[in-house]
């Protein structure tokens, strides 16, 4: 019966579990040997509901969400690389899961595992957060049974772009089979302590985490850990406005993992340019296929001058997109807005981020629901045309739906 290797472990635990497609292999007496990760696309979301205290005075709740779906190539032999982006949306208020959600940070990432060797991250930037956790035994298990395991976690409490890598050990149990939502799911519990002191930032906290696992083919459902967790900067440390501070987290943070089926590229860009046949030529949607799906360009969009409202002329194009959207089901859509730079960089991301929004409402007025769409203004920071001349910023002037794979 095949054990788990080194390299499974770092498989199975990107940021949380990679889904497997086959069964657990179970022995006799009902011992079962947990999963190990295949190299499938999968895709993370990870709701954060935490109390937060400054210098211990309680301050209030931060709700995060983070998004992400990572695409695996085989690079030969036993080598995936493993690319995708992470969309983070802070202060996301727990009435607004039904709505659009507006991204803050869009981090790309890119890592590998070499035969096995650890988890090779380029550009890390904090992102997948875990690295070996949580870790499974390689023998069969049985409820009760309990084993120990290294990892490490990336944090970065005041998301300033960075991260710090922390070791940890974490204490696991195998709890046995249960129903989740009438799913029967293998539970795991977990614990660990965070402890880390350096000469300028500390960070301190304790985690218990629960992990479900679906038993059919061990695709991960759920995970919660929740946390407390205190951050501090002594005195005449170098980390500026932060010296002699600390900042406390209490909560719970929720990840859901699934397995992703490919999207089909070539059957939505046909789609889409069959719809768009009956636009001008002047006023078409562009199509391509791009590393994190497939991207609809709508350029030179009419809004009212230095307005998100758009002109009466735009609204084929939009019942338009909203039809390529509608058919392509169980996808999230990725909503930017840009501007051309002109000289107001701080006006132009406001613009693009209230432009971005619009086109979300005016889909959504079609039928769309309003939780399949995050969105981002950009400003001017992207051109794609010269903004010295009159067709480069009309270039500019745009608003790019990404169906994400």
């Amino acid at each position: 019966m095949r054990k788990i290797c080194a390299k499974d472990y770092m498989l199975l635990t990107i940021l949380f579990l990679i889904p497997r497609l086959s069964a657990f292999p179970q022995d006799s007496g009902g011992a079962v040997r947990l999963p190990a990760g295949n190299e499938g696309p999968y895709s993370i979301v990870e709701r954060s509901d935490w109390s937060r205290y400054d210098n211990g005075k309680y301050i209030g709740h931060v709700y995060r969400e983070v998004r992400a779906s990572i695409i695996p190539q085989n690079m030969g032999g036993a080598v995936y690389q493993y690319r995708g982006n992470f969309f983070v949306m802070e202060e996301t208020l727990r009435d607004m899961r039904q709505s659009a959600r507006a991204v803050d940070t869009v981090i790309p990432v890119s890592f590998r595992v070499e035969g096995d060797k650890e988890l090779v991250i380029d550009d890390d930037r904090g992102f997948p957060e875990f690295r070996n956790f949580p870790a499974f035994p390689p023998e069969a298990v049985e409820p009760g049974a309990k084993w120990v395991a290294r990892g490490k976690r990336a944090v970065d409490p005041l998301s300033e772009g960075n991260p710090v890598v922390v070791p940890l050990v974490a204490e696991y149990e195998y709890r046995g089979v249960e129903e989740y939502r009438n799913i029967p799911v293998h539970r795991i519990f977990a614990k660990y302590a965070l402890q880390h002191e350096a000469q300028d930032f500390q960070v301190r906290g304790s985690h218990t985490v629960d992990i479900l696992l679906r038993v059919s083919d061990g695709i991960p459902l759920m995970m919660r850990d929740t946390l407390d967790e205190t951050y501090s900067w002594p005195k005449g440390s170098a980390q500026g406005g932060n010296a002699g501070s600390t900042v406390r987290f209490r909560g719970f943070t929720l990840t859901f993992g699934n397995g992703l089926v490919p999207l089909d590229r070539a059957a939505v860009i046909t789609t889409a340019a069959a719809r768009t046949r009956s636009l001008p030529p002047d006023s078409g949607i562009a199509m391509s296929s791009v590393p994190e799906g497939v991207k609809l360009t709508v350029t030179d969009i009419r809004f009212q001058p230095d307005s998100d409202e758009m002109l009466p002329a735009e609204r084929p194009r939009l019942d338009i997109l909203a039809r390529v959207l509608q058919e392509t089901p169980d996808r999230t859509f990725l909503v930017e807005g840009h501007t051309a730079a002109i000289g107001r960089p701080a006006g132009e991301m406001e613009l693009s981020v209230q432009r971005a929004k619009r086109m979300v409402d005016e889909l959504t007025s079609r039928g769309i629901p309003a939780e399949r769409f995050i969105y981002k203004g950009w400003g001017g920071t992207k051109p794609i045309g010269d903004n010295a001349s009159d067709e480069g910023r009309r270039l500019n002037r745009r608003v790019e739906i990404t169906i994400l794979e």
